[in-house]
């Protein structure tokens, strides 16, 4: 190959000085473009670009090009430019030049001002992908009047474009897209009557869409054939007269803010071939004029509210469609159950509209279909016999909700790779299925029986057949599945062992909830260095949780709750940094909580999600996720069903267990946490002063413990706080003040029950007696009283008030003296009165 084991481009070619074509396109060079290649002074047509290996070129000075006089096509787009700032000034000392290609090379800024242009033969120009960030209005391009192609599409341009536009009246392709900002549409068009393109797609334009109309080409013989505006924040009714845009072959409105109905003027449209207005606000039945556009290709209404009948009038002529997209509105398919359509479909969105309540009959003339979307559309039917036939060459179907019977026999031999079919009432055995499947969904039927054996085939990558009534064990099949990633077979009733050859070593989703499976936790799991959520709770499984595993390095979510486990929580869980949920809750595990909670950093306000993972948790298998056990959690003293949102739940769940110890203090750095649920066993000690700290926490249950002292004021200081109980501890003292707690305890008057040692408001018995305050208890526990403490200084002082009463006594005479009299006298005083006393009681004995 050319670029050798260096990799770089041959200086050679340099010497090929007769040489007029060369194109090295596509070549995965790296290194700097060799200056040589300016020796080629005969050269017409140089080609360096490649879009597949950015940056691996560079070159920091492009002068040599300007040594090539009759250059007429230049690119080198997506080679490394960023360093070259004077590049216009280069270029335009080739007047040669009617191909200019520099797209993709990091070019900093295209504001430059040329005395003199030199480009006048210029037709074609591709600076796109660029990063020049400063007014549209600025760039030097403006003044080529011989252009016909100009590609600017995300180039960090702003504002709009300048009225030297209007002189630009050789433009054929005139492309904006992609340039985030560019405001109101003040743009105006009209005079580029060449104009056969025009791409102005994510550019968050504003404007009305009748002056967006208005500023399009008006001219006699009108060109344009495209225009592209979708995904800006164009508002206002369509137009329905449109009669100098009746050239048009795309139109693409899809994604803004549109509102009215379809004109009756769109069947004017009689060249066009794709027609994209989906997205919008569009309302009210569809024109039954559509159906006169006889070219149409692709027909994308999908994401409107419209309504109304769609029938054999709307596709009269629309002989040569191959798209149709009408999901989401609530249209409904109103035909003749003979209706033989006059299009072969190759892709059809349905969902939402209204097909049923019968299986539709013209499907079953639809062979050439490939992608097949008939979701949620009211169809109560069992599948048709012709469903393998008619659809053997479908890749992708989602036929979800409400259908019934059983799945077809003979489904081994289709072409699908991707089947949707759950929330029905399928019941059955799942028969052998396509040997292509990659992505299967078939959760929420009443499917029966085992898995077929083929089912573990090398192509899956997501399995879903969670809440059925699918029996037996996992098929040693799953060991051939080396592609699989998400693997969601919760409520069923599956027995026995995990198989141990798990073949797959890139599962992210594990989800076995609710079913009999049993064994020691799996050792297999070891080597999945990307499993994400792991999710094995309402099961059998027993033994040990392994010290190995913080070797789960990704693991994000997860609940082994309702189980068999024993013995001590591993120390190294608190090493997964990545894990935000866990339920270890209804096991018989022992010992203390594991210290060094705060390494749990994905359960802290601090935690920076990562954009690749956490952003989407589920990706592409988000679909997979229902509303079934997997999605349920035990907050706020209920079994809340969460759904996909049970990801965004900060939670640990250690309830119903044989825990010991105390709460460990660092589990008040996990300020993330919504949930915590200790309850349920035989925790001592204090409840940590500084819990306040969990400034994110819902819910708080450390209920039916052994814990002691006083409950924190801190916890009064959490503002999220809706459900707390602290019922059947050994708690004592005052309860502290704060609104927070005196609202929980009206709503929640058990949360104190079972704390015999605690008074005070709002609890009837007082704290009379005691020498506590309310104004003291709320400084926290730390200020409150200890007898200990108490009597500790009691003798302390007295210690010292003895020695300083000696010390006066043996320095100063004077005071010893007198110190001595006094007790004399005090001596003799109570001498007489000892004597006095029992001579009188003598005497009263002698009379008696």
């Amino acid at each position: 190959s050319l670029e050798g084991p260096s990799g770089h481009m041959p200086e050679f070619l340099g010497s090929l000085t007769r040489l007029r074509y060369l194109n090295l396109s596509g070549i995965p060079f790296c290194g700097r473009v060799p200056p040589q290649l300016g020796n080629l002074s005969n050269l017409q047509h140089l080609d360096l670009s490649c879009q597949f290996c950015t940056g691996r070129m560079y070159s920091r000075d492009i002068s040599w090009v300007a040594r090539i006089p009759n250059l007429q096509s230049l690119g080198m787009n997506w080679l490394n430019l960023s360093t070259i700032v004077d590049w216009p000034y280069v270029v335009n000392m080739i007047p040669s030049l009617k191909t200019l290609g520099l797209g993709g090379c990091s070019l900093q800024t295209a504001n430059h001002s040329l005395p003199h242009i030199n480009l006048t033969k210029l037709e074609r120009l591709d600076l796109s992908d660029n990063i020049f960030a400063h007014p549209m209005a600025r760039g030097w391009f403006w003044n080529l009047t011989s252009l016909q192609h100009l590609y600017l599409a995300d180039t960090e341009l702003y504002g709009q474009a300048p009225d030297a536009l209007a002189h630009m009246t050789s433009l054929q392709v005139l492309d904006l897209s992609y340039n985030r900002n560019m405001g109101i549409m003040t743009t105006c068009f009209r005079n580029l009557c060449n104009l056969r393109s025009l791409d102005l797609s994510s550019c968050q334009s504003d404007g009305n869409i009748k002056d967006i109309i208005a500023r399009m080409p008006q001219c006699p013989l009108n060109k344009l054939q495209e225009l592209h505006l979708g995904s800006n924040n164009i508002t206002g009714i369509m137009p329905d007269l449109i009669a100098h845009l009746t050239s048009l072959v795309v139109l693409d409105i899809s994604v803004n803010n549109l509102n009215g109905g379809i004109p009756h003027g769109v069947g004017l449209l009689s060249s066009l071939r794709e027609l994209d207005l989906s997205s919008n606000n569009l309302s009210g039945p569809v024109p039954s004029e559509i159906g006169m556009l006889c070219n149409l290709i692709m027909m994308d209404l999908g994401g409107n509210n419209l309504n109304g009948d769609f029938t054999e009038e709307h596709f009269t002529s629309l002989m040569r469609l191959k798209e149709l997209d009408l999901t989401g509105n609530s249209l409904r398919i109103a035909v003749g159950p003979d209706w033989i359509p006059p299009f072969s479909l190759e892709y059809t969105h349905l969902g939402s509209c209204q097909l049923g309540p019968l299986f539709p009959a013209w499907l079953q003339f639809q062979v050439d279909i490939l992608l097949m979307d008939i979701s949620s559309t009211g169809i109560v039917d069992r599948l048709p016999d012709w469903f393998n036939t008619t659809f053997a060459k479908v890749t992708y179907l989602d036929i979800s909700k409400e259908i019934g019977g059983r799945l077809p026999r003979n489904m081994e031999f289709m072409s699908l790779q991707s089947l949707f079919i759950n929330s029905n009432k399928l019941t059955g055995e799942i028969p052998n299925l396509p040997r292509n499947i990659t992505f299967l969904d078939m959760s929420g039927n009443c499917l029966s029986g085992n898995l077929p054996s083929n089912i573990g085939t090398q192509y899956l990558s997501s399995l879903a057949v969670s809440s059925n009534q699918i029996t037996g064990s996992i098929p040693e099949s799953f060991c051939k599945a080396e592609f699989l990633e998400a693997l969601e077979l919760s409520s069923n009733l599956f027995e026995g062992q995990v198989p141990q050859c798990f073949g797959a070593k890139n599962i992210s989703f594990l989800m076995l909830s609710n079913n009999r499976f049993s064994g020691n936790f799996p050792s297999f799991l070891k080597d999945w260095k990307q499993l994400t959520s792991l999710d094995l709770p309402r099961n059998s499984f027993f033994g040990r949780l392994p010290l190995w595993i913080e070797d789960l390095v990704e693991l994000r979510f997860l609940r082994l709750n309702q189980n068999l486990f024993s013995g001590e929580i591993p120390a190294t869980i608190s090493n997964l940094s990545r894990l935000h949920h866990l339920n270890l809750a209804g096991n018989a595990l022992s010992c203390a909580i594991p210290w060094h909670l705060s390494n749990l950093t994905a359960m802290t306000r601090k935690y920076v999600k990562d954009s690749t993972v956490d952003s989407d948790t589920y990706g592409n298998y988000s679909d997979m996720v229902h509303a079934y056990d997997f999605a349920s959690v035990v907050l706020k003293g209920r079994e809340l069903n969460y759904s996909i949102g049970i990801w965004d739940l900060v939670s640990i769940d250690l309830s119903f267990n044989q825990l010991t110890g105390v709460i460990p203090e660092e589990i008040a750095a996990l300020d993330g946490l919504i949930n915590l649920n200790l309850s349920w066993n035989q925790l001592t000690g204090k409840i940590p002063n500084k819990l306040g700290a969990l400034q994110a926490l819902e819910s708080l249950d450390l209920s039916r413990n052994m814990l002691s002292g006083g409950i924190p004021s801190s916890l009064s200081d959490i503002t999220y706080l809706s459900y707390l109980d602290l019922s059947d501890n050994n708690l004592t003292g005052r309860i502290p003040s704060g609104r927070q707690l005196d609202t929980l305890y009206n709503q929640q008057p058990f949360m104190y029950n079972g704390n015999n040692g605690l008074c005070g408001p709002p609890l009837p018995n007082s704290c009379s007696g005691k020498n506590v305050t309310r104004q003291d208890d709320q400084k926290g526990n730390e200020h409150s009283f200890e007898p200990m403490t108490f009597y500790f200084g009691l003798a302390l002082g007295f210690i010292l008030g003895l020695w300083v009463v000696f010390c006066i006594l043996l320095f100063k005479k004077a005071w010893r003296v007198a110190y001595f009299r006094v007790v004399d006298k005090t001596y003799d005083q109570m001498y007489v009165f000892a004597v006095l006393a029992w001579k009188r009681w003598a005497r009263k004995g002698t009379t008696n």
